[in-house]
């Protein structure tokens, strides 16, 4: 464990100093297996979101779960819409808000990645007990909701 002056626990000092090196790593390792794709990896995280989430996804919360600006998500809905991968649709309530969705050949290029990102979690988690996976999970969604709630934010429900 680290040394801290912060009065922390040093445990939850360390997990929360650990949180952007391994998301860091993770991004990196992930963005490598999924070069092939001809697409940035940065729209690679887009067409993956989307297909993980599901059809007709608010913009905002695209964003929101993409950890990336407004500004930076319309780049990139601009790449993916000019490459056949995706389409923004008004949505019903609020035509100035926009629905994001897969077309077939975003989806087609999701699964590939996520196939390949398969391959690459056996190879990253082959030393870890799923029951250290689990709890690992556990404590990682607690943060979240508990960072959330200490914002005012909601959580947008997971699958």
């Amino acid at each position: 464990m680290t040394q801290n002056n912060t009065g922390l626990d040093p445990a939850a000092f360390d997990l929360t100093c650990a949180l952007q090196p391994v998301r860091r790593a993770w991004r990196k390792a992930a963005a490598e297996t999924v070069q092939g794709a001809d697409i940035s990896p940065s729209l690679a995280a887009v067409i993956l979101m989307l297909y993980r989430i599901g059809t007709s996804v608010p913009q905002k919360i695209l964003a929101l779960e993409v950890g990336i600006n407004a500004a930076a998500l319309v780049r990139m809905l601009d790449k993916g819409e000019a490459a056949g991968l995706l389409e923004r649709t008004d949505m019903p309530e609020d035509r100035r808000s926009k629905a994001i969705s897969l077309l077939p050949e975003g989806e087609k290029l999701a699964v590939k990645m996520e196939e390949k990102l398969v391959v690459l979690r056996r190879r990253l988690f082959e030393n870890i007990p799923p029951d250290q996976i689990r709890t690992a999970v556990r404590v990682l969604r607690t943060l979240e909701e508990n960072s959330q709630a200490v914002l005012g934010e909601g959580a947008f429900p997971r699958r």
